[in-house]
This record gives C-alpha cells, sequence and structure tokens, in this order.
C-alpha cells in the first residue's frame, strides 16, 4: 500500500511538474495562469495561484486605482484581498472552504498563497472559480489537484 502510494504520489508530481515546465517560458505573459490545490503530508491544504506580476499589476490598477498603494506591502495586501473576492471552492457541493493566511511572493512569476480551512477528507467532486484576471484580455489558467 506504501510504495502504491508513493508511486502514484511520484506520478503526481512528475504530471504537475511536466504542466508547469510547459507554462515556465510563458509566465512572462500575463494572460497565463496556474493554480495548484494542495494537500500536505499533515493533512492541510494550501492554494497556490502563479502568473506573471503584470497580470496581479494590472488587476490591482483596475480594480482599486493606480494610485491605491505605496510599498509593496500595500500591494501584496490588494493582491491577496483581490485573490480572496476572485477565488471560489465548492467541494462535494458544499461550500465553506475558506481561505486564510495569504502571502505573496512577488517575482516575474508571482505567486500567491493561501492556507485552506474547511476541506473535508472525502473529496468526489471539486468546483473551482478563480476570476482574479477576469480584466486581462484572453486569460486562461490551468489547474492541478495534488491529494495525498
Amino acid at each position: 500500500m506504501m510504495q502504491k502510494f508513493s508511486i502514484r504520489y511520484a506520478f503526481a508530481l512528475i504530471i504537475a511538474s511536466l504542466v508547469m515546465f510547459s507554462f515556465m517560458d510563458e509566465f512572462h505573459q500575463p494572460e497565463l495562469s496556474s493554480s495548484m490545490l494542495v494537500e500536505q503530508e499533515d493533512g492541510t491544504w494550501l492554494l497556490q495561484i502563479r502568473s506573471a506580476m503584470t497580470a496581479y499589476e494590472y488587476e490591482v490598477h483596475q480594480n482599486y486605482g493606480k494610485d491605491s498603494y505605496k510599498t509593496v506591502e500595500e500591494f501584496n495586501a490588494l493582491v491577496v484581498q483581490h485573490v480572496m473576492k476572485n477565488v471560489a471552492i465548492t467541494i462535494n457541493g458544499l461550500t465553506g472552504v475558506n481561505l486564510q493566511k495569504g502571502s505573496v511572493k512577488l517575482g516575474h512569476e508571482t505567486a500567491v498563497a493561501f492556507e485552506l480551512h474547511g476541506m473535508p477528507n472525502t473529496i468526489e467532486k471539486i468546483a473551482f472559480t478563480n476570476s482574479s484576471f477576469k480584466d486581462v484580455h484572453d486569460n486562461q489558467s490551468s489547474l492541478i489537484v495534488l491529494k495525498k
């Protein structure tokens, strides 16, 4: 049983890596983003959303104004606020999954991460909506779910 888990987990990581590497060259393109729902070894869940910094910048400017921040910390807070308002996760037909403790790692490829609370032990169906980049023309996103 443990060997099957390790092989499945390794296979899932390889697939996720291939998908991420296929986007690597594209991360300077603001219309592309990826989201990952990841179950940690201790059973907690994380959500990470990656896209070009220019995509996050554009959305902050569109939704809060170009003069809405003066510091990196203020920009990061607006990014977290914007993503929290535009991401919805429904598991098994039930809402109740909450994004908490948002953090931003700025770079050409910017990553926003959240702890997820309210994830059930058994997942049969996931409905994931991310309209964080709705103002970016021709935006496209991938979703990867890694469950232990």
